[in-house]
């Protein structure tokens, strides 16, 4: 029988000076020991919940405190089947997670755990579809990104409006 593994990745931004997005991108090794950059990810406990653990994972593996995390949406669902790891099978339900951080960017400090290397990035867009290798992630950062940048056009003609009166 396959194993089902249910894992979250969280998709982690801040808005810089300019109010840009800029998004938290971590170097790890893959299963098959490539290096690549990846949005936090953990992997589902069956006691937990996932809205939850992400905050104290997201807390755990980053340093961000979870009082200046905010989990803004859940963007969804992939499956994954026929996966191998070593010796054994499984199958992957991956729920992605978009994640306000309001604090300073500089208190990140990325464990060394979970085939993390320490090293991580906030990333423009540009960086984030440039480094990221799996299309399906690329496209959930791109997707996210065109959002946040029409939210901040409806809030610039809210402002605006109200500064016209």
């Amino acid at each position: 029988m396959t194993k089902l593994v249910k894992s979250a990745w969280w998709v982690i931004y801040y808005y810089d000076r300019d109010w840009s997005p800029r998004f938290l991108l971590i170097k790890r090794h893959a299963i098959s020991w490539k290096v690549e950059r990846v949005a936090p990810k953990w992997k589902l406990q069956d006691w937990e919940n996932y809205e939850r653990a992400a905050l104290r994972e997201v807390a755990e593996e980053t340093w961000i405190p979870i009082n200046q995390l905010s989990i803004v949406k859940n963007l969804g669902t992939t499956k994954l089947a026929g996966l191998e790891d070593r010796n054994w099978k499984f199958d992957k339900e991956v729920t992605y997670f978009l994640m306000r951080f309001v604090w300073d960017p500089d208190v990140v400090d990325i464990n060394l755990v979970e085939w993390y290397l320490g090293t991580y990035k906030w990333a423009t867009i540009s960086e984030v579809l440039n480094l990221v290798y799996y299309t399906d992630i690329r496209e959930i950062f791109r997707s996210w990104f065109n959002s946040l940048k029409e939210k901040q056009k409806i809030n610039d003609v809210k402002r605006n409006f109200i500064n016209s009166l």
